[in-house]
């Protein structure tokens, strides 16, 4: 089996756009993993979305016919999109030929890709004459989408057209993607993110029977590694799983949507392209090492999986960290039983490591990673250090109790019983500061252990 025939990512996130430099970089990048596509459709650019009727000023233009330029020069199709779905009449012919219009500013650049986002607007048309003329928001998009080909096609033979419907996931039984898939150009191909906006799996049976819906293969746009509105705490670096290595027989490929943060989006883009490209050989642990080896170099991907880990929390990974909550497991098991000291030897042990695997990103020589994930290792550091203090809390408990036994009552009993209170005093401040934290990085992991163990060592 061979790679998918869409094979990229979409600027599609909400948010600030990219930097032209971010974006040059990209598409260099891309090219080297053996992506081939790059939808430009960043919710934040106006001239895209809400005055997408509008030309581009100068300046702007000559920006994304420069960056055309260099997708062309390193074999990436540049997929120019326009979402004008907030505004757009259907009915009125004038609309459709702005449309075409806006697209077709690019050709000149060699641009033959093309998208009609439609989504994220009104369920139902809002217009007296677009309800009058179409009856259903189906039939007004599939007229809309198919002019539009026509027109792109008299203007380049060549050119293709994908869509974005406002129904882009969950059901596909529904009348308005039934409709859509009936009226639809067979050649245009139709986006979906899958059984939600952004779904943990994308498996063979549901995608089956959207394309069995849409009368087409799957076009995925796959929201991963994107981290914008409720996600903006989220770092999204978990390696890139739960994509069915059957989905080739169904789809014709990805689109996936990246953080806000370029360079931290690699990781996980490097390591779906070597999905994207061998389905049914892909090892998503292998991937994503060879992909963080490429960001951060070789000596820094143990330090990064650590990392990592405390990120866990994402739409493909929605639990706690897993490794962090193994050790906290262990480390409660043995408070439970009263080994404090090994239980808090456990604990200051991960907490170690994860203070050395952030000290080594935060030097490492890509700095443009560690500007950007920043915020994240800022708190992961302050994290690591609450959890040192969770485990001297524990060690001045332990303590404690061997004073308490008979064997241990002497003068260093008032001296024990101070030092544990001072312990669970300044452990109780830490967690306060922590309540300001912005980031999700290690979840409430610690934050659940620290209030347990200052609850338990009221003296």
């Amino acid at each position: 089996m061979g790679g998918f025939a869409w094979r990229g990512i979409v600027e599609g996130f909400y948010g600030k756009p990219w930097t032209h430099e971010e974006r040059t970089d990209m598409l260099s990048f891309m090219s080297e993993v053996g992506m081939n596509a790059y939808m430009y459709a960043p919710k934040g650019d106006q001239y895209h979305r809400r005055k997408w009727r509008l030309p581009y000023p100068a300046k702007q233009m000559s920006g994304l016919k420069r960056l055309a330029s260099h997708a062309r020069s390193v074999n990436i199709a540049f997929v120019f999109a326009v979402s004008p779905g907030l505004s757009l009449r259907y009915s009125d012919k004038r609309d459709a030929e702005a449309l075409v219009a806006k697209m077709t500013a690019l050709h000149d650049t060699g641009v033959r890709d093309f998208a009609l986002l439609l989504d994220d607007i009104p369920a139902q048309l809002v217009g007296d004459a677009d309800r009058k003329a179409f009856g259903s928001l189906a039939a007004a998009q599939v007229a809309l989408a198919n002019g539009v080909r026509d027109r792109l096609q008299r203007i380049s033979p060549n050119s293709r057209l994908l869509v974005c419907p406002t129904q882009y996931h969950g059901d596909p039984s529904t009348d308005y993607v039934l409709e859509l898939g009936n009226g639809l150009h067979p050649e245009i191909d139709v986006m979906w993110t899958g059984p939600r906006v952004c779904s943990q799996e994308l498996s063979y049976e549901h995608t089956k029977a959207v394309a069995a819906a849409l009368r087409r293969p799957v076009t995925f746009w796959d929201n991963y590694p994107v981290n914008d509105a409720s996600m903006k705490g989220e770092l999204h670096i978990w390696p890139y799983t739960g994509r069915s290595p059957e989905l080739l027989e169904v789809s014709c490929g990805f689109f996936l949507n990246p953080m806000n943060q370029a360079e931290a989006s690699k990781i996980a883009l490097g390591a779906a392209a070597a999905y994207m490209s061998d389905p049914e050989h892909y090892d998503a642990e292998a991937a994503w090492r060879a992909s963080a080896a490429r960001i951060v170099g070789e000596t820094s991907v143990d330090a990064l999986a650590t990392f990592r880990d405390a990120c866990a929390i994402s739409p493909l990974h929605p639990d706690d960290p897993p490794r962090l909550v193994h050790v906290v497991d262990e480390a409660k098991y043995r408070v439970d039983r009263g080994a404090l000291l090994e239980a808090a030897g456990i604990l200051s042990a991960h907490m170690l490591e994860m203070k050395a695997s952030a000290e080594l990103l935060r030097t490492n020589p890509n700095k443009k990673l560690t500007q950007e994930i920043a915020p994240w290792l800022d708190e992961y550091m302050q994290w690591a250090d609450i959890g040192l203090e969770i485990a001297k809390a524990i060690e001045a408990a332990g303590s404690y109790a061997e004073s308490l036994t008979p064997a241990g009552k002497t003068s260093s009993f008032s001296i024990r019983a101070l030092s544990m209170v001072g312990a669970r005093n300044k452990l109780a401040r830490m967690l306060q500061g922590a309540i300001g934290f912005r980031t999700r990085v290690c979840s409430d992991v610690l934050l659940r252990l620290g209030l347990e163990i200052v609850r338990r060592l009221r003296y």
